[in-house]
């Protein structure tokens, strides 16, 4: 259940927000549960509130609840409109933004929120590393699909469009010496995998699924800074929600669950695990603090301050060798068709 009331943007917040979202439009992926659900509540109730909300996912019950949920808890006339997408499966992926594509006249903010973590190791059904293929993959090309619905909106509206990445402060773990491509496959995929692959499928069950969950959340810092980077008339950041209580955490085995809410209290300036509303904060934040409160590429783990990063996440060749494989992987979704 969504909370009625809108702890989303704290005071300093509120203070840096737009003086208006009328007229916008917004897609969050994975918006009908959890730090999604959220998000799409505390948007709706900014004053005024954005034309259309989108949210994607699997199931239209779930949407539905959140929708009705909304439009009771505030007295907004905005539009909740369930988006179809199983970030999975590409062939989803592209039919969600050619429906969405086909609907509006503009987009101003992609909210790329939907996350999967610590699954056992499977593949997607394209053939990817399951959280590689929801968490990067996915989201990937459905904005690369958008992008130019994006630019022209903020031609056409004189304030860029933006790109929310929802990464983790689990990102920080990923391993150091083996290049970040080595979780893009699973065993076998659509593409050879790179020279020096190492998979990380040989780890134990525990730490292999944790492992492969950095490595996607790695990939989100670093493809908001390449999309920024190479699309300079859209704004992208990626940003940390800290440890929340949602269903995803709720679905984890017993050893996963402890260590995750052990974890949120030890990590450096932990909060311990707060609720989606209070999660939600830094990517509410982030998709409605005016344009010069935000700068493009950078990561966010606390709202308005900026992360300097380090490590795998500043690697140029890195995020060069992610950019290319990523749009290799999908030029057949991306090619015209003839």
């Amino acid at each position: 259940m969504i909370g009625d009331t809108n702890p989303a943007l704290g005071p300093e917040e509120k203070d840096m927000a737009y003086s208006s979202l009328a007229g916008k439009v917004i897609l969050i992926t994975g918006g009908t549960s959890g730090l999604g659900a959220a998000s799409a509540m505390a948007l709706a109730q900014q004053t005024p509130s954005p034309a259309r909300i989108y949210i994607s996912g699997r199931r239209a019950s779930a949407a539905a609840r959140v929708a009705e949920q909304i439009r009771t808890a505030t007295s907004a006339s905005t539009e909740v409109v369930f988006l179809p997408c199983d970030l999975t499966d590409l062939s989803s992926v592209a039919l969600a933004a050619k429906t969405l594509l086909a609907n509006e006249e503009r987009l101003d903010v992609v909210m790329a929120n939907a996350g999967i973590a610590a699954v056992p190791a499977a593949q997607s059904k394209d053939g990817y590393e399951v959280q590689f293929a929801t968490n990067h993959l996915g989201h990937a090309l459905l904005v690369r699909k958008l992008l130019p619905l994006l630019e022209r909106t903020g031609v056409e509206t004189g304030t860029p469009s933006r790109v929310v990445w929802v990464t983790s402060f689990a990102f920080r773990g990923a391993m150091r010496g083996v290049p970040l491509v080595r979780a893009i496959h699973a065993k076998s995929g659509p593409a050879e995998p790179p020279a020096g692959y190492l998979s990380s499928w040989w780890c134990p069950a525990v730490v292999g699924r944790w492992m492969r969950y950095a490595e996607s959340k790695l990939a989100n810092v670093v493809y908001a800074r390449e999309l920024a980077t190479r699309f300079p008339g859209v704004t992208s950041v990626s940003v940390c929600p800290g440890f929340v209580e949602t269903d995803m955490v709720a679905r984890m085995g017993f050893c996963d669950r402890v260590g995750t809410r052990l974890l949120a209290i030890l990590v450096p300036g932990g909060e311990g695990m707060v609720t989606p509303e209070k999660g939600a904060r830094n990517q509410v934040w982030a998709a409605t603090v005016a344009p010069h409160r935000l700068t493009t590429g950078a990561l966010y783990e606390t709202a308005g301050v900026a992360t300097g990063l380090r490590g795998y996440a500043t690697d140029e060749r890195l995020g060069t060798e992610l950019w290319q494989w990523t749009e290799r992987e999908l030029d057949v979704w991306l090619r015209p068709k003839s």
